[in-house]
């Protein structure tokens, strides 16, 4: 998006009161950041006075359609490392205990018993394993 003929606080303000129907869009998510990213740092976010933020805050809604409190989230990630860029949490990973070999096996295992149940499949291995251990 090009909005480089905005270039004071005043104008945007005469741009919300002007454009309040029309509706924008980017191609990505990460274009809007990208663009979010520039105007924040071009209007200086963090030296403006309180009312000027909040006109910057309901321009950027405004453009990006994003609600407030995501308005509000994205401008604090810029206020404490400079960019504006998506979150990445950790998520919960479910630990891994069987191989894709093992997988193949079990499937094996219970396609030749004609797929019998699951405690019935389980008593199968568990005989194979005892059976291993006293031939070993």
């Amino acid at each position: 998006m090009n909005d480089s003929a905005l270039h004071t606080i005043e104008q945007i303000e005469a741009f919300l009161t002007g454009t309040a129907t029309v509706e924008f869009r980017f191609e990505n998510t990460a274009a809007g950041y990208v663009w979010m990213q520039a105007t924040l740092a071009r209007f200086g976010y963090a030296t403006l006075r309180r009312p000027h933020k909040g006109i910057l805050r309901r321009y950027l809604q405004a453009v990006t359609g994003y609600c407030r409190a995501q308005v509000t989230r994205l401008i604090r990630g810029f206020q404490k490392t400079g960019r504006v860029r998506r979150r990445t949490g950790a998520r919960h990973r479910f630990a891994v205990h069987y191989t894709p070999a093992d997988i193949r096996l079990l499937a094996k295992t219970d396609e030749l018993h004609e797929t019998l149940s699951g405690p019935a499949t389980k008593k199968i291995f568990t005989f194979r394993v005892r059976h291993q251990l006293r031939s070993s």
